[in-house]
């Protein structure tokens, strides 16, 4: 994300230094706002919210505060509120060409792409010679669809800064995009070649390889740049993965559950309005489409991959009083003094979604996008009993190799070697099978290859299933001027095809460790090899 961190007020300041002197003098603001800074320059988010909280409610008139605050909330995908942070800086100081730009990117997440557009005109005009604010305009005309002005922009901040992080990749994604993939092969080997081998980069090229048809070099350059992920301590978590499924498997069985309360049907306050439907589905399984198909009809809001549900999986001991971990500890519910538990686990999450969905007049849905959202059906149908459940499938070989293609960190990053990634699809799959088998769930599995070849019986079972009446302009879904926040955004933008149904089949040989652990789940939801 072209986000600019703020100066840095001291060469080497050390966090353990600054914790010291906090601790000697909590209220002291300016090594409250240097220890924020530098967390959030090292990688530690968290830790740096934690601060930059602290910076606001000891200086609420400071401009530094309020832009440490935001440039925490951009990082953790909360542009609405990052954006309430950067005006207040704005408000609080001269205009700063950085901040401005900072501000535009946060318009951009936010699909307000006019706003983001005039927003970083000014930010140019402040300082035009900033290179991260050039990449950052670059995507949002990507984001428009204006491939030439995106194109255009990024090679401005190449020319600025020929060592800027992503501005290669992006160029080169957006030359393949434009029916040039020779040029765009050029551009990231010379970068390969002056700044070493990057990830992002590797895969890029995969995917332009992929487009060509060079299907053995395409796989090369994906395993390259999955290596280095794994390098970098990207690696399958899968202690924690097993144990987590497994205790989800032991918790959520029929007995436990007839004990377990029901939420009453939300008539007013914050379990009230407008409703999620959760699209669930593994990283690159087709879920955006789906998103993007539901979100051309007038009454569905687009969500994305929204976090809320996982931020009420990590609250939900400290919600419900409980000493235990998630699930068991919904464990309380059975106590007579927290029978409205669900209820408010229903309505934290209600609130965190709502502050990151764009909500207009006439939306009575939500979606909720976030992959391998069927890890927790069990706790979705304990909170919402009649919220839909779209469960998106696909070949699994096409999956994992979809996943092979793209930097993901979602599954415990398992998408980062084919067997990792097929052995997380296949514990999901079981998990979704037993939620399926204990207890009731509204849940629609739709077939990713049957929207590619059949759109428009599959399109009327989704509306349907979701209580809509049918409507064309879902068939039109590249119409859709949304900007999908995910890496299909791009696809998402094109007319229907089916280039990428059964794309597996040139990549079997590289695909075969993945299949006999995959085979169970290939014929279990109908497909073959």
């Amino acid at each position: 994300m072209p986000t600019m961190p703020i100066d840095r007020p001291s060469a080497n300041p050390d966090a353990a230094a600054l914790e010291r002197r906090l601790r000697a003098a909590p209220d002291d603001v300016p090594v409250t706002q240097e220890l924020a800074g530098l967390l959030f320059r090292t990688g530690r988010t968290a830790e740096a919210e934690f601060h930059a909280r602290n910076a606001v409610r000891l200086a609420p008139e400071s401009p530094r505060s309020h832009l440490l605050m935001a440039l925490v909330l951009a990082d953790t995908r909360r542009p609405q509120a990052a954006e309430f942070h950067y005006r207040r800086a704005l408000a609080l100081s001269p205009p700063d060409a950085a901040t401005v730009a900072n501000l535009a990117w946060s318009l951009t997440q936010q699909g307000r792409l006019d706003e983001a557009r005039r927003t970083y005109r000014l930010a140019a005009a402040l300082h035009p010679s900033i290179a991260l604010t050039w990449h950052g305009w670059a995507q949002t005309e990507d984001a428009a669809r204006d491939l030439p002005v995106a194109q255009r922009f990024v090679e401005r901040a190449r020319r600025l800064d020929p060592g800027l992080r992503g501005a290669d990749t992006f160029a080169a994604a957006l030359l393949a995009r434009r029916g040039a993939p020779e040029q765009a092969l050029a551009v990231l080997d010379t970068a390969a070649a002056r700044h070493g081998a990057d990830p992002d980069a590797l895969l890029e090229k995969g995917r332009v390889l992929d487009r060509m048809g060079r299907h053995d070099e395409a796989f090369a350059a994906f395993a390259a740049g999955k290596a280095l992920l794994r390098q970098a301590g990207r690696r399958y978590g899968e202690e924690p993965a097993v144990d987590l499924i497994a205790r989800l498997a032991t918790f959520f069985v029929a007995p436990r559950l007839r004990l377990m309360p029901r939420p009453p049907t939300p008539t007013a306050g914050a379990a009230a309005g407008t409703q999620p439907v959760f699209i669930a589905g593994a990283p690159r399984s087709g879920t955006t489409l789906v998103e993007q198909i539901l979100s051309c009809h007038p009454a569905v809001a687009a969500g994305d991959e929204l976090p809320s549900l996982g931020a009420v999986v990590q609250a939900l001991p400290q919600i419900l009083g409980s000493p235990l971990a998630y699930p068991e500890a919904l464990s309380e519910l059975w106590m007579g003094d927290q029978r409205d538990g669900l209820e408010q686990l229903r309505d934290a999450y209600l609130r965190h979604a709502r502050k990151l969905v764009p909500v207009k007049p006439g939306h009575t849905l939500f979606t909720d996008k976030m992959p391998f959202n069927e890890t927790h059906l069990g706790l979705i149908a304990l909170m919402f009993p009649a919220a839909p459940v779209v469960h998106v499938l696909r070949h699994p070989l096409d999956v994992v190799l979809s996943m092979m293609g793209t930097n993901l960190t979602h599954g415990f990053h398992c998408a980062n070697d084919p067997e990792t990634a097929a052995r997380h699809v296949l514990r999901v799959f079981d998990l979704v099978e037993h939620y399926r088998r204990e207890m009731p769930l509204r849940y629609l599995p739709l077939r990713y290859e049957d929207l590619v070849r059949e759109p428009e019986p599959a399109v009327r079972r989704l509306l349907g299933f979701l209580g809509l009446d049918f409507d064309r302009r879902c068939l039109r879904f590249e119409e859709n001027r949304r900007y999908a926040r995910t890496p299909s955004h791009a696809q998402v933008a094109e007319k229907l095809h089916g280039r990428s149904v059964d794309r597996y089949r040139a990549y079997m040989p590289h695909l075969k460790p993945a299949i006999p652990i995959l085979e169970p789940v290939i014929h279990g939801l109908g497909y073959s090899l």
